[in-house]
């Protein structure tokens, strides 16, 4: 009996636990990546269910998008996407999503239909590189023009203007500008700068 029982956890334990995990190549930081996605969005999490969140439309900076609202799906624990409880609500975003196209076999399980590969026509976010930028009124953060391997993220690093992005994926800015505009400043620099962009923050949520 207590056999039975313990090849019975088991046996729930495995089929708990995802089929593979996932396994990709570091791609870089968003200017390197941004070449591979479908489209670039700006906008505003207003809903997440499952492996997916809901992006509100602010901005299409690269590719085309007519739809208000976006689904965006994540990781299940065996794709190589990005963590949907990393991006909360009423949190803003600049993303370089890939389109769906079409849902592998086993992608999508009608008992499970808030988590699954997602739907066609919707978008995934991939965590193979820095594929998704944090944006605070009009600048951005994150690891834009260079990134070690699994760094999203740099504290150190000057928060850069959406501007100079804008420009960038327009084709008028080279990717050294950001690099260089995301530098580490020195300390009275960085208070200047940051005083001034909170100022820019507050002309932009008036």
């Amino acid at each position: 009996m207590i056999h039975r029982l313990t090849a019975l956890a088991l046996l729930l334990l495995s089929s708990a636990l995802p089929a593979r995990a996932c396994d990709c190549l570091w791609q870089g930081p968003f200017t390197e990546v941004q070449q591979r996605a479908s489209v670039v969005l700006r906008g505003e999490v207003v809903a997440s269910k499952g492996n997916s969140l809901d992006l509100q439309v602010a901005e299409v900076l690269a590719g085309k998008e007519f739809a208000e609202t976006v689904r965006v799906w994540g990781d299940t624990g065996e794709l190589c996407r990005a963590k949907v409880e990393d991006f909360p609500l009423g949190s803003q975003w600049l993303m370089a999503l890939q389109r769906i196209d079409s849902v592998p076999e086993g992608g999508f399980n009608p008992n499970t239909p808030n988590i699954s590969f997602g739907r066609p026509g919707d978008y995934s976010l991939s965590r193979c590189g820095v594929y998704w930028l944090q944006v605070t009124g009009e600048v951005v953060t994150g690891n834009i023009a260079d990134a070690k391997r699994w760094q999203y993220q740099d504290d150190k690093k000057t928060p850069v203007l959406l501007s100079l992005l804008r420009g960038f994926l327009a084709g008028k800015l080279p990717a050294a500008a950001l690099r260089e505009a995301s530098k580490p400043q020195a300390q009275s620099k960085q208070l200047m700068d940051q005083t001034q962009m909170f100022l820019w923050q507050q002309r932009y949520e008036e």
